[in-house]
């Protein structure tokens, strides 16, 4: 079923990380509904780990290789399986070897791909998927376990910074294609903070303003990834759009602080913006 128009400007290529887990499997789908409405071609990546230690002497172990290899065809299969009958164009990559996120980001550089999936199980994204989102060289979309895209209503958490600037102007162009509710959100931890988590607010609503976008304006004091999480819960916000690096002002947004801890707790997909 397709999600509607396209949301991103440009999302020629798609680089979805599996496992053949039911977060993996979420992950998939989501990323071939995407290619089908943006007409994208998709690159389904599994990496067979092998543990740092053992990494030497693992091509002394044949058998033990041919299992992992046959694995990881088969867990590629089924997304293959599940593009062709979308019609979909897809693409399948296997490795074996320690460090999963070094494959996965180079594939991600080697396609020149726009936009890297990555499924979340519980309350984990887990090191692998800490890892790409803090190395990737283009977008990461993290969808959590069940969950599917919906644009109807989509949250922008912001600090004022260029990184979450470059994000407000990704969720604007979506909210404008979807005719989507949008959500400005910026927290502050202190008192001392609020005028500018007012003012970082202010500047995406006159940005949205401009483009004809609906937007709702929501400046909270706490914890900042709880607030927006809980904003966005109570709003049944579809999508969180965040930068990856923030700034001083507020709360920085890197990963480690608000953006994983936002990923890791929020039960709708967040998409990561990087700064070119």
């Amino acid at each position: 079923m397709s999600i509607g128009p396209c949301p991103l400007i440009k999302v020629d290529k798609i680089l979805v990380a599996t496992d053949g887990s039911e977060a993996a499997k979420s992950a998939a789908q989501a990323a071939i509904e995407l290619a089908k409405t943006c007409g994208s071609t998709v690159y389904g990546i599994c990496v067979a780990e092998v543990p740092t230690f053992a990494a030497e002497f693992i091509e002394t172990l044949p058998q033990v290789i041919e299992i992992m290899e046959k694995r990881a065809k088969q867990v590629l299969e089924k997304v293959k399986e599940i593009a062709d009958k979308a019609g979909v164009k897809c693409e399948t990559i296997s490795y074996i070897g320690s460090e999963p996120y070094k494959y996965i980001i180079d594939e991600a550089i080697k396609n020149s791909v726009d936009i890297i999936v990555l499924g979340r199980k519980g309350l984990m994204l887990g090191a692998v998927g800490k890892k790409v989102i803090r190395n990737a060289p283009c977008k990461i979309l993290v969808i959590p376990i069940g969950t599917t895209l919906k644009f109807d209503k989509i949250l922008i958490a912001t600090d004022g910074s260029v990184y979450s600037n470059i994000a407000a102007s990704e969720a604007i162009g979506m909210a404008k294609r979807f005719n989507s509710e949008l959500i400005a959100v910026s927290v502050a931890k202190k008192d001392e903070n609020i005028l500018y988590a007012e003012e970082s607010v202010k500047t995406v609503k006159e940005a949205a303003e401009r483009e004809g976008v609906k937007i709702q304006i929501v400046v909270e004091k706490g914890e900042p990834f709880e607030q927006i999480v809980n904003i966005a819960n109570k709003n049944n916000v579809g999508l969180i759009v965040m930068g990856v690096y923030g700034k001083t002002g507020i709360e920085k947004f890197f990963i480690g602080s608000v953006t994983e801890r936002v990923i890791g707790t929020a039960t709708c997909p967040v998409l990561v913006v990087k700064k070119k």
